[in-house]
């Protein structure tokens, strides 16, 4: 529609984003501190969208970018309350290639069916997995334990297909080790699998 747009967010925007969605749409264990995202912005590590319709927030995307600017991965992904369902997600992540401040693409986590402790819990994770495949990502054979977290890592671009998972997987690695420095290895253990077993063949 003529009146949606996708715009950067200034530390202002995001500010209030925060306190009006991202306490509302992620559990407190999942939220970063406003300051790291204010940190991390102001040093060209962090980069955040709004997606609008006439002035009104229908949804809003966060990266985590890496030193070099050839990957980012996604930190936050939301659309607000009584649009879900319609479509917005979606056409905001079709729009979202187009503007992600990165030179190849960006990595998606999503928390494993496989860790999945319910049934309940295991259709919702597929479900999360299937929304990305529809919009044009790419699963690959690289998942992350992270903070006891198991996760399948996704990929999106423009050129989804002009890299190997070997290339990605080297890029996981190299980006989870920038992101996580600290916890490498320890609470951070990016690793590979076989593709048949990731897809669940």
């Amino acid at each position: 529609m003529a009146g949606e747009i996708v715009e950067k967010l200034g530390l202002d925007e995001l500010k209030r984003i925060y306190r009006d969605h991202v306490r509302e749409d992620f559990p407190r264990s999942e939220r970063r501190p406003f300051s790291s995202m204010k940190r991390m912005t102001k040093a060209g590590k962090y980069a955040c969208y709004g997606y609008y319709d006439n002035g009104s927030l229908l949804a809003y995307a966060c990266y985590i970018l890496t030193e070099n600017g050839m990957y980012a991965l996604l930190d936050y992904f939301a659309v607000v309350p009584g649009l879900r369902g319609h479509g917005v997600g979606s056409e905001f992540l079709q729009r979202l290639k187009n503007v992600a401040p990165v030179k190849c693409g960006v990595f998606i986590e999503a928390e494993s069916p496989d860790s999945a402790k319910t049934d309940e819990e295991v259709q919702l994770q597929k479900r999360r997995i299937g929304f990305y495949l529809a919009n044009g990502a790419l699963l690959t054979n690289s998942k992350c334990l992270l903070f006891g977290v198991d996760y399948n890592i996704l990929y999106i671009s423009q050129t989804v297909s002009a890299h190997s998972m070997e290339q990605l997987h080297c890029a996981v690695e190299e980006m989870y080790r920038e992101i996580y420095r600290p916890v490498y290895g320890r609470l951070c253990k990016p690793y590979a699998v076989e593709y048949e077993k990731q897809v669940g063949k």
